[in-house]
């Protein structure tokens, strides 16, 4: 008979010392990340003391940045070497606020407000854009975030504050059309869009939803933006922002200013001379 085969003995157990060990180092070493890493994170999420403040609005599709003094701009400047703190609102659906270069990216939802920090040390001009879906012109979403010196930030605030200096109220009519955001709905061609046209729009007699007429003079310029759904034209809906409490009397004067000259239908002169008084400053405009 053949020798008797041993039993197999087992290759060996688990040290319980060593085990222990490493379950423990591994423990410590992310107690020692989350220690050190939770400092940074509550320096991204919590803005520090002495930030520079501004209201960021976004819509489909444009943006408006609002400064302390109450001026708002469609670009977005900002003082080197001092932190920013962004709130952030929209106007309708979702939007994202991204700036890469400053690897700034926070998501706006309506009805919820938001907050976003950041603080640049470089002078430059930097792309800000939207980076979530808000419908089919948001690829168009974009414009400049300008980083200068405090001194050129306080030049630039004091200078574009007064809208209506070395501009005629034509002038400042047109600038309003374009940075007030009117130029994504009325064309000045007589292209439909969201809203009628522009062009001929001043003194002609405008057919209404409810089969009603109106002439289209100063009165119902005013009311159109201030109100814009008290009367609405035939052929389109109800959607424009009313721009009550975000334009001034004298803005809408120079935007009816502006219209007539872009009508056939009695429109009036346009104003030839620039105001330089710098009264009622305006409270729109960006360069």
């Amino acid at each position: 008979m053949g020798a008797e085969v041993p039993p197999s003995r087992p290759a060996g157990r688990p040290n319980p010392a060593l085990l222990g060990a490493w379950t423990l180092a591994a423990a410590a070493l992310a107690g020692w990340a989350f220690v050190a890493g939770f400092g940074g994170f509550l320096d991204q999420a919590v803005a520090p003391f002495g930030t520079y403040d501004i209201a960021v609005t976004a819509r489909q599709w444009s943006w408006s940045f609002t400064y302390p003094n109450g001026w708002t701009a469609d670009t977005l400047h900002v003082p080197l070497d001092r932190p920013v703190r962004l709130t952030l609102a929209s106007e309708d659906v979702m939007h994202g606020l991204s700036v890469p270069a400053l690897r700034l990216s926070e998501a706006i939802v309506p009805g919820r407000a938001g907050e976003a920090w950041f603080e640049a040390d470089v002078a430059d001009t930097f792309e800000l854009r939207s980076d979530i879906y808000s419908g089919d012109g948001y690829s168009g979403m974009r414009t400049a975030l300008i980083a200068e010196s405090p001194a050129a930030f306080d030049a630039w605030l004091t200078r574009v504050s007064d809208i209506f200096s070395g501009r005629t109220d034509v002038e400042v009519g047109e600038l309003l059309y374009n940075r007030k955001g009117c130029v994504a709905c009325h064309s000045l061609d007589g292209t439909k869009r969201v809203g009628p046209s522009f062009l001929d729009a001043y003194g002609h007699e405008v057919e209404t939803r409810d089969g009603g007429r109106v002439l289209a003079d100063d009165a119902y310029i005013r009311e159109s933006i201030l109100e814009p759904n008290a009367v609405i034209v035939a052929g389109y809906e109800p959607v424009m922002t009313p721009y009550a409490g975000q334009i001034t009397d004298r803005e809408i004067a120079a935007v009816t200013a502006w219209l007539k000259t872009l009508s056939g239908h009695g429109g009036a002169e346009a104003a030839a001379v620039p105001d330089t008084t710098g009264a009622d400053a305006g409270q729109k405009e960006t360069e």
